[in-house]
């Protein structure tokens, strides 16, 4: 199959890591595509195994030149003739969708509350599109949920979300990142880490109310791209990484304070590192986290102490909840099952279009 990859920016994130997988995994078998806004950071390590097509600077916003954009998607649909066509993010959702044929298009939904609730003017058009895809893809029974509350439901399908096994990965455990996570753990009993871009969705208030809080812990935020000043002494900000998973072999758990998810790969990185869960009761988030590898928990500082310290305070349960954290991953979310998910969907694709 000739498949085409296509989403609106490429610096790391959920999407892009999704979207890196894919082509890793398929590549050997498949001509793979990516169709990307920005420089392509995200695929730096993919080299020699998709066809990289830059169509625009990075541009999330909305804007009359989405016309130019716009055509360039028909050009390509023209020149390559994808058997399958598999949109990321709601904008590139949208052009995409317009732009391709419906019967051979794929649009995941990375977290519907970033239109819900981010940007509601732009549900409508969501609605009024819903029909211009095979099929919709939902990253958590929540997302799939939400879709049939705005009346999405006929083409719609759940695939989780699913990371590589970055407990085996290789890591360059000496890095300056590395420097100073290891300086860190030296101060420090215990390091509570959150990995995650700074944005209005991610709660970086709360982060470090917590933090003040609990002045006993070390908390280190992985992914500012700016230098942060004025926090607690306990808080450290230590900037962006590629493969910023490596960073948790010094965390003894992970938090995400957020307002809005789909079903966050940061976290299934965590749990695939063996290290417990804190984290907010939004999007998917409440179908991973069971009590036994973590918690999800209501937006508040003192919700959020309560279970970092139940989890900390008491090594026993730390060591369990790590065990459970590691097998939450191992039955439900790696690479592999999530690739097939999607690799059904674009057989059946194939099958209908022969």
């Amino acid at each position: 199959m000739r498949i085409f990859q296509v989403i609106t920016v490429s610096e790391y994130g959920g999407a892009q890591t999704i979207v890196a997988n894919l082509v890793e995994a398929l590549a050997p078998e498949h001509e793979l595509f990516i169709l990307y806004g920005g420089n392509g950071e995200a695929w730096k390590k993919l080299e020699g195994k998709f066809t990289g097509i830059r169509l625009n600077d990075h541009r999330k916003g909305v804007s009359w030149k989405d016309l130019g954009l716009f055509f360039k998607l028909l050009y390509y649909r023209l020149k390559y003739k994808p058997d399958v066509i598999h949109l990321h993010s709601s904008k590139m959702g949208v052009l995409g969708r317009l732009a391709f044929s419906k019967k051979k298009t794929v649009y995941t939904v990375h977290g519907f509350d970033s239109v819900r609730k981010a940007y509601p003017r732009y549900l409508a058009v969501e609605k009024k599109l819903k029909d211009r895809a095979f099929r919709i893809v939902g990253v958590s029974r929540y997302d799939v949920e939400a879709l049939a509350e705005e009346d999405i439901t006929r083409n719609v399908a759940l695939v989780y979300n699913g990371v590589s096994d970055v407990y085996h990965s290789h890591c360059d455990l000496y890095t300056p990142m590395m420097h100073l996570l290891r300086g860190i753990k030296k101060k420090y009993p215990k390091i509570v880490m959150c990995i995650s871009r700074l944005s209005k969705q991610k709660k970086f208030d709360l982060f470090v109310d917590i933090a003040a809080q609990m002045p006993q812990y070390a908390f280190v935020w992985i992914g500012n791209k700016e230098p942060i000043e004025g926090m607690p002494a306990n808080v450290f900000c230590l900037g962006e990484t590629h493969a910023a998973h490596c960073c948790l072999h010094y965390a003894d758990m992970f938090i995400l304070p957020s307002n809005y998810e789909g079903l966050p790969m940061s976290m299934l990185e965590a749990l695939a590192m063996e290290k417990p869960v804190v984290a907010s009761a939004v999007g998917g988030i409440p179908e991973v986290l069971d009590g036994r590898n973590g918690f999800a928990v209501e937006n508040t500082t003192e919700n959020f102490c309560q279970k970092i310290e139940h989890i900390l305070s008491d090594d026993k349960v730390q060591k369990s909840m790590s065990q459970h954290a590691r097998l939450t991953y191992l039955s439900n979310f790696t690479v592999g099952k999530m690739i097939d998910g999607y690799l059904a969907i674009f057989n059946q694709i194939e099958q209908n279009n022969k």
